[in-house]
């Protein structure tokens, strides 16, 4: 939807949904609100070291706008949000009272990462992590290939995929970007940008649920030097009604738990040391969490048993995938799983290979 403004009225060029085109054909179609995004704008193009240049034209100022699509999920991926849900509703004179601190003034925005180096991390191969399917294909894997970590959809306590949330890219400079807990509250609880939940939207064709951890898991160092890092796996996660913008993708929620991993002291030690061995972060950090998927059960039929079909459609049948097991044919399916912070809407991607061992 668009509008143009002239000095007597406001004429608005809209693409309707089908709900939109039935509500206008009834005569009740109102616009009671409305949101803002640009989906079309990649901002990884920007380089904020060039940006005072005046010869700087970054490509993204010269982006073509989408054409408007009538499907509901297809629009506002990316939506432009306001972050002082804290203050929204308070007055002038509350505002006045509140300390500047508190008032949601940004100059850092959160991201999602995967977390590649804990000891409970996948092995990330061919860009993408792997999904054994049943206890035959991790039997065969786990013997042929050394030092190779994936995820099983039979046990989900010994492989998770972990996404961190914090202030990325932070310069060795200014303090207030080091990843002390004290940066942590300032730039991030007091702002209102901690991701308490994710949500996770998974291939339901492929993925049956998703399993997150308890609230009593903990990530967490010390000043000594030491750290409490357990993911204790919880219940499966139930699919809610929240849409995703992919079709057959349904949308689960898992709980995050503080990302309590710091940089106890100024000067390097042992405590910096242990900070940078367990984050995916230099800044400060927000919350974390860990999810394994279940694969459907009828993609779980071993050797001996018949394939389902979704191997022939989706997927690719009798191939060497794994030059360590040159005599082991294998049957996998590619898909991609979203995660996304509920109160900071940024979002990771998670490439996966569910994969079946077919025979020799």
């Amino acid at each position: 939807m668009a509008f143009t403004k002239t000095s007597d009225s406001i004429i608005i060029k809209a693409t309707l949904t089908e709900k939109g085109k039935k509500l206008l054909s009834r005569g009740n179609f109102k616009i009671a609100k409305f949101a803002l995004g640009d989906d079309e704008v990649d901002y990884r193009l920007f380089n904020a070291e060039f940006r005072d240049e005046i010869d700087y034209k970054p490509a993204l100022t010269k982006t073509l706008q989408f054409e408007a699509l009538k499907d509901i999920n297809k629009n506002i991926q990316f939506g432009l949000n306001s972050y002082d849900s804290g203050i929204l509703y308070l007055t002038n004179d509350e505002l006045e009272a509140i300390e500047p601190s508190l008032h949601a003034y940004l100059h850092y925005l959160p991201i999602l990462k995967t977390n590649n180096i804990l000891s409970y991390s996948p092995t990330k191969r061919n860009d993408r992590y792997y999904v054994s399917v049943n206890d035959e294909t991790t039997k065969i894997i786990n013997d042929g290939i050394s030092n190779f970590k994936f995820l099983q959809t039979n046990n989900l306590d010994i492989t998770k995929i972990t996404i961190e949330s914090g202030i990325d890219n932070a310069p060795s400079g200014p303090d207030e970007l080091l990843p002390t807990r004290g940066n942590r509250n300032k730039l991030i609880v007091k702002k209102f940008l901690l991701d308490k939940d994710y949500m996770v939207m998974a291939d339901n064709r492929f993925i049956s649920t998703v399993a997150g951890i308890k609230k009593t898991s903990r990530f967490e160092n010390f000043a000594s030097g030491d750290a409490i890092i357990n993911f204790h796996t919880a219940q499966e996660s139930v699919a809610i009604s929240l849409e995703s913008e992919f079709e057959y993708f349904a949308t689960y929620p898992i709980p995050t738990i503080p990302n309590l991993i710091a940089l106890h002291a100024l000067t390097l030690d042992v405590s910096d040391e242990v900070s940078k061995v367990y984050s995916a972060f230099d800044g400060p950090r927000g919350a974390i969490a860990a999810l394994n998927i279940l694969v459907d059960n009828q993609l779980k039929v071993n050797s001996t048993g018949t394939r389902d079909d979704r191997f022939v459609q989706f997927g690719t049948l009798d191939d060497i995938t794994f030059n360590e097991l040159p005599t082991r044919k294998f049957d996998y399916i590619d898909t991609t799983i979203y995660v996304m912070g509920v109160t900071t809407n940024s979002r990771v991607q998670i490439p996966l290979r569910i994969i079946r061992y077919a025979g020799t």
